[in-house]
């Protein structure tokens, strides 16, 4: 019963990762912290956009191949599935993009909240954050560049 109820406050605090952990199976141990999660899940979401990258590139050389209209029409229809599917994933991945975004200024458990000892609260905005958001979007440009020149092949 403490499961249900604790997987109950999970859904509302996260509901985009409980939500996607589900879909894709992508459990991760309750003992994970929240960015590594997340972190696990845009992997895993990659992975399924890279597979279907594959699927369309694979069903668009079937199509410069294919002569008869019964084959081409299966081709076809891979490539809109294959489409489909990968639109869904890149929305899917934007939602867990934001959540992430979301989730870094918080702290990923209730206990982090707690003074550490010290007379002031450590703050999730330190002084290395301003270096920490150009690693970020240095890392999501590089990240961005890798995904068009997949597409542009």
């Amino acid at each position: 019963m403490a499961d249900s109820s604790y997987y109950q406050g999970d859904y509302i605090s996260h509901p985009v990762l409980f939500e996607l952990s589900h879909k894709y199976g992508v459990g991760g141990s309750d003992q994970m912290p929240l960015p590594a999660r997340l972190d696990e899940l845009r992997e895993h979401i990659r992975r399924e956009i890279r597979k279907e990258l594959k699927i369309k590139a694979g069903a668009e050389n079937l199509r410069l191949v294919a002569t008869d209209r019964k084959a081409l029409a299966h081709v076809a229809t891979l490539v809109k599935q294959a489409n489909n599917k990968l639109s869904e994933l890149q929305v899917e991945l934007q939602e867990l993009e934001s959540q992430i975004i979301l989730t870094q200024g918080q702290p990923s458990s209730p206990q982090l909240n707690h003074c550490n000892g010290q007379d002031t609260p450590l703050s999730p905005m330190d002084s290395s954050s301003p270096s920490q958001e150009g690693l970020f979007t240095d890392l999501r440009l590089v990240s961005l560049e890798k995904q068009l020149n997949i597409e542009l092949k």
